[in-house]
């Protein structure tokens, strides 16, 4: 009971910490993250739009777990509604490259040094290479993996096989998922050792490991409760968009029934809604919704920047943290 009423009162500490620096630094952050927030949005548009544009036949979905994407599958339009757990907001997509400057500032916080973003930005600068080599073999790992994943369940196996050949598959793809998992949460600290102590992306990796180790259940944990929370508040505000649109533009109106319905409830539990076009929504449409999915990764990328940068600082302490 005492173990108990301990840990609750250190989760709590770190809620209230959290909260405080997040506080404190909200505009900072804002201005260190608004270079990539007008890229990413520019990125996601002309990229959909070019999609549309070279592979006509493909159709336009609109749903509220990711938001927007062009491709064939599912090959139907019209609405679907099902129940999905799907962490696709929790990638943060061009955004993740300011976990770093992010990083930066709130170690300074925790230290009692205030910063502008052109200091951050100096301190970035002959970084960049590294902080962008780390972020590319990551997500070459999970591109391994999903791909592997996608082979696996695709029509390049358009039959599960009978046991025990399914079984085979199924434990297959357990294991490529957690190798993924495995090695996201080991090298979770990355972005620390880089801007901390000036450490090469492979270095910065093995840190991490050695960081984690020893509490890996513990930072897994707090990694699944943030992407719940990413899923939920992305689902719930991408859907709020789409129900505007269904009242606002003629051709989302399919949608209203679903999303005003008690069927809208469940966005805050798995549930998604989804709307495909043959060809391409007004761009004002397309514009809206990929600058609400891009804020709500904004305001969610702080607090991985945070819940990281504690973890690390409580690994390390504050006599391993390279003073300026």
């Amino acid at each position: 009971m005492i173990e108990t009423a301990e840990t609750q009162g250190q989760q709590s500490g770190r809620v209230s910490t959290i909260f405080q620096c997040y506080r404190d630094n909200f505009w900072l952050f804002w201005r260190i993250m608004l270079p990539l927030i007008f890229f990413s949005v520019a990125f996601d548009i002309v990229g959909n739009s070019a999609d549309g544009y070279f592979a006509p036949e493909e159709l336009w979905h609109f749903d509220t777990a990711r938001g927007l994407a062009v491709g064939k599958h599912p090959e139907s339009t019209g609405v679907y509604w099902g129940v999905i757990f799907r962490f696709h907001s929790f990638s943060f997509d061009w955004l993740w490259l300011t976990v770093c400057p992010l990083a930066f500032v709130i170690v300074q916080h925790y230290r009692g040094i205030k910063v502008t973003a052109q200091r951050v930005w100096t301190e970035v600068r002959g970084k960049v290479v590294r902080i962008f080599g780390a972020s590319v073999l990551l997500w070459l790992l999970a591109f391994v993996g999903y791909f592997t994943f996608l082979f696996l369940t695709s029509g390049l196996i358009p039959d599960m096989p009978a046991s025990p050949y399914g079984s085979s598959v199924g434990l297959g793809l357990c294991l490529i998922m957690s190798v993924v998992i495995y090695f996201g949460v080991n090298w979770s600290l990355y972005n620390q050792s880089i801007i901390i102590e000036d450490r090469t992306a492979i270095d910065a990796m093995r840190r991490s490991s050695t960081l984690v180790r020893g509490v890996w259940g513990r930072a897994a944990g707090m990694y699944l409760l943030l992407g719940l929370v990413s899923m939920l508040l992305t689902s719930v505000c991408l859907g709020l968009t789409l129900l505007v649109f269904s009242v606002t533009v003629p051709e989302f109106a399919p949608l209203r029934e679903v999303l005003l319905s008690e069927k809208f409830f469940t966005l805050f539990f798995g549930g998604y809604a989804r709307i495909s076009f043959e060809s391409a929504p007004s761009f004002w449409t397309v514009g809206v919704i990929v600058i609400v999915n891009t804020l709500v990764h904004a305001v969610l990328i702080p607090v991985w920047a945070m819940l990281t940068t504690y973890l690390y600082l409580g690994r390390t302490g504050e006599s391993e943290i390279v003073s300026e």
